[in-house]
């Protein structure tokens, strides 16, 4: 049986001295990859000569996508894995430009490859290398986990934790469970195309884990998973308007989508009452307001007002 092809996608967007950084870890993979995607969403930091001048054009380990205009996250994984479609890869593995793997991250996740796999590593601070980078819920429980060393001892013996992921960063999917599923959502752009696109491998009775022993560093969100009744919830507080607007539009979508609207209205009066009363802030709540407005008339165009 030949080995089966893996194809990296790396999305960026002006940060190239970081998308240098995750380039070289993935070269440096013990599993080697049989080849890696750029996908430049448009970037104006001359992120294309930047590449040039390191090796990465013209060199056929390499694959350079760029964009005619910045598509976010959701049209950048988009249209690199439509090419890892077309180009007929096994599986592709995703991520941001921000994060990168340890040099044993792809080699720990390929005993869970499955023809229905849709798997991750855990995701740690690199400044730490405990801190975990987003919080993690267990499955089934009101666990919230923030650090590596937190982890049960049953889960590191298991190794895996099921139906638990942060998607897009060092995700693992099988094209196999992506011919079914389709591509990510573009109108979505930022924060929330993870989300749907995994409740939509749910729907197709995905294998989805997150692999404790497969490392991925990716640093502290930039969003603050803050606290409110009393601990029992958390909300994402995003420090910038663009990603607040796209978070509170597209979950409010999801949630209409995949939950109904009980799940719906739910979120959207926990994001009221955080920037009511957790932490109130009228221009947050209003622009809360607007994000749900346009998610409930399924209209997708605004986010492009908070690019700068």
């Amino acid at each position: 049986m030949s080995r089966e092809s893996i194809c990296a996608i790396v999305v960026t967007y002006n940060r190239k001295e970081l998308l240098l950084n995750c380039l070289h870890a993935l070269l440096e993979q013990s599993f080697s990859l049989s080849h890696i995607v750029i996908v430049n969403n448009a970037s104006t930091d001359g992120t294309i000569d930047f590449l040039a001048k390191n090796g990465f054009i013209n060199n056929s380990q390499f694959t350079l996508l760029n964009l005619p205009e910045n598509q976010g996250g959701a049209g950048g994984f988009y249209e690199g894995i439509k090419f890892a479609h077309d180009n007929k890869f096994d599986y592709v593995w995703l991520m941001d430009d921000d994060g990168y793997p340890d040099k044993d991250c792809l080699k720990n996740l390929i005993p869970y490859l499955s023809t229905e796999c849709y798997i991750g590593p855990i995701l740690l601070d690199p400044k730490t290398q405990d801190k975990l980078s987003f919080a993690l819920r267990i499955p089934n429980s009101l666990e919230i986990i923030d650090n590596y060393s937190n982890l049960s001892t049953d889960i590191k013996e298991k190794n895996i934790i099921e139906q638990a992921i942060i998607p897009f960063n060092g995700t693992l999917i099988s094209m196999e469970l992506i011919k079914k599923m389709g591509f990510p959502i573009k109108d979505y752009f930022i924060w929330g195309d993870e989300r749907e696109y995994t409740l939509r491998a749910k729907k197709y009775q995905a294998k989805i884990l997150t692999v404790v022993n497969s490392i991925f560093y990716h640093p502290l969100s930039s969003s603050i998973s803050e606290p409110m009744f009393f601990g029992k919830l958390r909300f994402n507080n995003a420090n910038s308007l663009l990603k607040q607007y796209c978070f509170c539009r597209n979950s409010f979508a999801i949630f209409l989508r995949y939950k109904g609207f009980f799940y719906a209205f739910a979120f959207a009066s926990k994001a009221i009452w955080f920037y009511a009363f957790t932490k109130p802030c009228l221009k947050k709540l209003k622009l809360t307001l607007r994000a749900l407005w346009h998610a409930l008339r399924k209209d997708f165009n605004h986010h492009k007002e908070y690019l700068k």
